[in-house]
Formats: C-alpha cells, structure tokens, sequence
C-alpha cells in the first residue's frame, strides 16, 4: 500500500481550509510589517529631536536647529512645519513648546542652564489598507529636552562655533 487514499468528497478540505485562513496569516504578516516600520519611524523621530537639540545646546539659531531635525530624518520625509523649538527657563515645568510665552527664555536674556526643547511630530499611516482603514493616522511625537551649555554670540560672530 502507497498512500491512503481520501474518502469521497474529502479531497478539496484542506483546500478550503488552506483558503480560509489564509487572509488572517496575510493580515498577521503585513501587520508585523506595519509595526516595524511604526518603530523605525519613531525611533527616526525621536533621533531627529535629539540631534538637533545637541545643536541648540551650543547654537541657539532657529533655522539652523530645525534644519538638523529635518536632515537627521530623511527617509521620514520630515519638513520644517513638523519641528518646534524653543528655549524656557530652567525652572519651568513646560516641557514642549506648545506656549511659547510661558516662561520663555528670550534671546536676549539667554543664559547657561536654560532648557532648549525640541519637538518633532508626524503623521503615520499604517501601508496595510485593512490597518490604515481601521486604525487611521497615528501622530508620533518625540521631544528632547537639554539645558543650553554655549550661549551663543551673535553679535561678534555670524555662526556658532
């Protein structure tokens, strides 16, 4: 005897069942994906933030720090719109810039030990239409928060060292 055979009427079944559960692995594989790239793209983020609030410490120029959270984040797509940065009092509770006036550290004022914060924001959107539907945009966020070490002079020079 080779092999048994199937009864009559049985031989599609596993066909069926093959076909059945098939969109749930599908489903599994590419929501795994999804949260890989959720990952990735938050940790992107979050590199983002703190690379450009390593230049705020010592070089408090605007443009210039959001300019290295948007080039720390390349495959992100980030642009300047997503990036906030903003300098508070050491002895603030505010930890993201969403009042810029609140204990503000003003440029002329600026001292060593006031809080250079950067926030760097995107909308992710899951590439799994049935995740995407159900799930919508999610806003990633991340902020670094460092007090400032170099008050920079801007009017001897033109750049911070």
């Amino acid at each position: 005897m080779t092999g048994v055979r199937p009864k009559r009427g049985e031989g599609g079944q596993s066909l069926i069942e093959f076909a059945l559960i098939l969109p749930v692995i599908v489903l599994f594989v590419f929501g795994v994906l999804d949260l890989g790239r959720g990952v990735f793209a938050y940790n992107t983020l979050a590199n983002a933030a703190r690379q450009a609030n390593r230049t705020a410490m010592v070089d408090q120029d605007v443009t210039r720090v959001t300019a290295v959270a948007v080039a720390a984040a390349p495959s992100l797509g980030l642009g300047s719109a997503n990036v906030s940065v903003c300098f508070k009092l050491s002895e603030t509770t505010e930890r993201n810039c969403s009042s810029p006036t609140t204990d503000n550290c003003p440029e002329a004022t600026r001292v060593i030990g006031c809080l250079a914060i950067v926030t760097t924001s995107l909308s992710y959107v899951p590439m799994t239409p049935v995740l995407g539907t159900l799930l919508g945009s999610i806003q990633l966020s991340s902020t670094s928060v460092q007090p400032i070490e170099y008050v920079c002079p801007y009017d001897i020079h033109l750049t911070c060292p």
